[in-house]
């Protein structure tokens, strides 16, 4: 099976992961174990993706199946964080699990290899499915 998410969208989605977790953890009023929960599993999807081999990779460190497995440990932690939460919190449980569940999904339909540990330079304008620039695509007119 084709997996659909390029490893460019992937990256997209791991920053915006990480910035709506942040948010999250800064809008609950008095879950102190919650937004940690939320601010840690931030953190981490953020240095994760720093430090993996594709497009929006900072320091290119971890190959694309090694962040993905982080994903998928990471999400599957805050799939049964609710179980583990205080009784006064669990009013916030749905928050850690729906970004768990999106992320786990978001890891498993992802491609496991990108053009950046393929050896492609460039990566063209789609992110290396088609190695395609916008000059490329451009037919000269001889005349």
């Amino acid at each position: 099976m084709t997996k659909p998410i390029s490893t460019r969208v992937h990256g997209v989605i791991d920053y915006g992961w990480a910035a709506v977790a942040t948010g999250l953890a800064k809008r609950i009023d008095g879950a102190t174990a919650t937004a940690r929960l939320l601010r840690g599993a931030a953190a981490t999807a953020t240095t994760s993706s720093m430090l993996t081999k594709y497009e929006y990779g900072a320091l290119p460190v971890i190959p694309m199946r090694g962040h993905l497995a982080l994903d998928v440990a990471l999400c599957s932690t805050l799939l049964v964080a609710p179980l583990f939460l205080p009784e006064s919190e669990r009013r916030y449980a749905l928050l850690p699990a729906a970004l768990g569940f999106a992320g786990l999904v978001t890891a498993l339909f992802t491609r496991p290899r990108s053009p950046r540990e393929l050896g492609d330079e460039f990566v063209g304008l789609y992110g290396g499915d088609r190695e395609v620039s916008m000059v490329a695509d451009q037919r000269p007119y001889l005349e």
